[in-house]
C-alpha cells in the first residue's frame, strides 16, 4: 500500500480499524481500473478515503462500489472537492 495513503488511514482511523480499511482498500486491485494502471488505482483509493472521512462502513460501500466501476467514486470526490472549493 502507498505511504500516502497508509498516511492518510493513519491520520483518520482508529487504530483497531486500520486493518480493516487496508484490507478493504486492498481489495481493489488493478483489474478493477481502466488500463491496470496503478495512477487509476492510487486515485481510487485516495477518493475513498476523502468520502469516507474516517467512516469504516464508508469505506466498506465505496470500496464495493469502486469494484463495480472505480469511476464513480473518482467522479464523487471530484464533485465534492468542487463544491466544498465554491
Amino acid at each position: 500500500m502507498d505511504k500516502e495513503i497508509l498516511d492518510i488511514i493513519n491520520k483518520d482511523f482508529k487504530v483497531e480499524q486500520r486493518d480493516s480499511v487496508i484490507k478493504e482498500l486492498s481489495s481493489i486491485n488493478e483489474n478493477h481500473v481502466m488500463a491496470k494502471s496503478e495512477y487509476n488505482l492510487k486515485n481510487t483509493r485516495m477518493a475513498i478515503l476523502y468520502l469516507a472521512k474516517g467512516n469504516l462502513l464508508q469505506v466498506v460501500t465505496l470500496t464495493e462500489r469502486a469494484r463495480i466501476d472505480f469511476r464513480d467514486v473518482i467522479m464523487w470526490a471530484t464533485q465534492e472537492k468542487n463544491l466544498k472549493d465554491k
